[in-house]
């Protein structure tokens, strides 16, 4: 059964407008929690690498500063990792500055809810102003104009036949 658009709950509002802006409502609360998510995403996955990165610069930064102070010293073994310390955090820095920056999703268009709202409204209008017609004693024709609806239907339909079938002077004319 079909509700119509103008009928109340109980507190005032309407029920098919409220159902349309509940879900317009929930279509933007998934829009933002997948952004969220996104971000959220991108941000472990900084934290994630970073982390790793560090473990392994670690090892490798252990091993190294060996190697260079075996060789040419120690103040040539800080100099080396220091600097390179640093380009990898720029490096890092800078990528996760560019994920975080990047283009966010744009806002939902309510236009299936707009959709709606309009089958809503343009349907019960229709239907109330056909039973309106049927009801109303104005909109009935007289017995006069039905049995002449009648004779103009069969004219028609006889000339359809003649001038689709051969018959008539229209489709001699035709010939």
């Amino acid at each position: 059964m079909s509700v119509p658009a103008i009928e109340k709950w109980p507190k005032g509002k309407p029920r098919g407008l409220s159902a349309l802006w509940r879900s317009y409502a929930a279509d933007l609360r998934g829009w933002a929690l997948g952004l969220a998510a996104g971000y959220g995403i991108a941000a472990a996955l900084l934290v994630g690498g970073i982390l790793a990165v560090f473990g392994a610069i670690t090892v490798a930064a252990i091993a190294l500063f060996h190697f260079i102070e075996l060789r040419y010293g120690v103040n040539t073994a800080f100099a080396a990792l220091g600097g390179g310390l640093l380009a990898l955090g720029a490096i890092l820095l800078l990528a996760g500055w560019l994920m975080m920056g990047r283009k966010a999703a744009p806002l939902p268009r309510p236009d299936r809810q707009f959709r709606a709202a309009r089958n809503m409204l343009v349907g019960p209008v229709i239907a109330r102003t056909v039973a309106t017609l049927r009801t109303r004693e104005a909109a009935r024709p007289d017995a006069m104009t039905q049995v002449l609806l009648g004779a103009a239907a069969v004219l028609a339909a006889g000339w359809i036949v003649t001038t689709h079938l051969g018959s008539g002077p229209v489709s001699k004319a035709r010939r």
